[in-house]
């Protein structure tokens, strides 16, 4: 469970890049321990969300907490955040509540940005002066490696980055 198809590590649980073809047989009562086991949290993160009791962190408040190298993920601008999100977030089953987003019932609310964010946000803080230029996804690059070029993640965010506009 912790590799995708391409035997990366999934540091991202909730990746959708969990192999597929295998199944589990259990107890009825076992059941949410495997869920659990797979999704950490998610079963009691949609418990929280249904009674309103799930305690939000938003993406300032996570990385006003950081220090060191990642403390220049505080740096990303607004839009840049947002990029960052959509790149990543779309990648995971969990649904982002921390950036406003509204889990339904079924749906796994995910409370606050997570590290493989926050190293996003950091790589793309660095970025915005400078933007590296966009290379070819490749899928021998591991998933949260965002530093190298052809990490997935990272061209589909500088892909989505506006160029600058000479002289604008």
């Amino acid at each position: 469970m912790r590799l995708d198809e391409h035997a990366r590590y999934r540091p991202l649980s909730g990746a959708r890049t969990m192999s597929g073809n295998w199944r589990v047989s259990l107890p009825e009562n076992l059941a949410e321990a495997a869920i659990d086991a797979i999704y950490p949290q998610a079963l009691l993160h949609q418990e929280q969300s249904a009674s309103e009791t799930l305690r939000i962190v938003t993406f300032d408040e996570m990385v006003g907490r950081q220090r060191g190298r990642y403390r220049v993920a505080g740096e990303l601008g607004a839009a840049g955040r947002e990029r960052a999100r959509e790149v990543l977030c779309g990648r995971c089953v969990r649904t982002p509540v921390w950036a406003g987003g509204t889990a339904e019932e079924r749906d796994i609310p995910c409370p606050e940005p997570c590290s493989v964010m926050v190293a996003l946000a950091r790589e793309a803080a660095l970025w915005q002066e400078d933007p590296p230029p966009v290379a070819s996804p490749d899928s021998t690059v591991p998933f949260a490696d965002f530093s190298t070029p052809g990490n997935e993640v990272r061209e589909a965010y500088l892909a989505r980055t506006p160029a600058e506009v000479p002289g604008g």
